[in-house]
């Protein structure tokens, strides 16, 4: 089955959202991090500044998160995706391309060090953990590794889409 078309970097497939709304909190709860880490609960994301989109389907949720660079554990200014979830038809390194936009248009300022995600490969059923953030652009950040998790950063901080 293929997924339906979409252009490339499309924010409008995006809807804001609240990290309370019942949508973006069911689909976080079926997220591996929330099952793992034990982090279920009435809310979406850490404190802080957030953008939380859900598509219009209900069918995924994505958080941004961008924390004060002295309140962040590794003290790097950047976004980070803190919640990426896709139940849906839609390609997920599609709707990865378009919250990236969604959030530099939320977000008029850049921060300095680009984007920053993490997948633990421990907890993802994927043969090839974070390949949909691969195939919308990012790369592996070999300088940067925990316990279980490698972190997937978009290196160039000067591209946010």
């Amino acid at each position: 089955m293929s997924s339906p078309a979409l252009p490339f970097a499309r924010p409008d497939v995006w809807v804001r959202s609240t990290k309370g709304a019942a949508v973006a909190v069911d689909l976080a709860d079926r997220h591996y991090s929330r099952r793992a880490y034990g982090r279920a609960g009435g809310q979406v994301g850490p404190p802080g500044r957030l953008l939380v989109l859900v598509t219009e389907d209900a069918r995924a949720v994505w958080v941004s998160h961008w924390p004060n660079p002295s309140l962040a554990l590794d003290g790097l200014d950047a976004w980070r995706c803190t919640l990426f979830r896709n139940e849906g038809p839609v390609l997920s390194s599609q709707l990865v391309r378009a919250a990236m936009t969604a959030t530099a248009e939320h977000w008029q300022d850049r921060p300095a060090a680009g984007w920053l995600t993490w997948v633990d490969t421990t907890y993802t059923a994927s043969s090839n953990p974070g390949y949909c953030f691969q195939r919308a652009g990012w790369t592996l950040d070999r300088e940067w590794r925990s316990r279980k998790s490698p972190a997937l950063r978009r290196l160039r901080a000067d591209s946010y889409r």
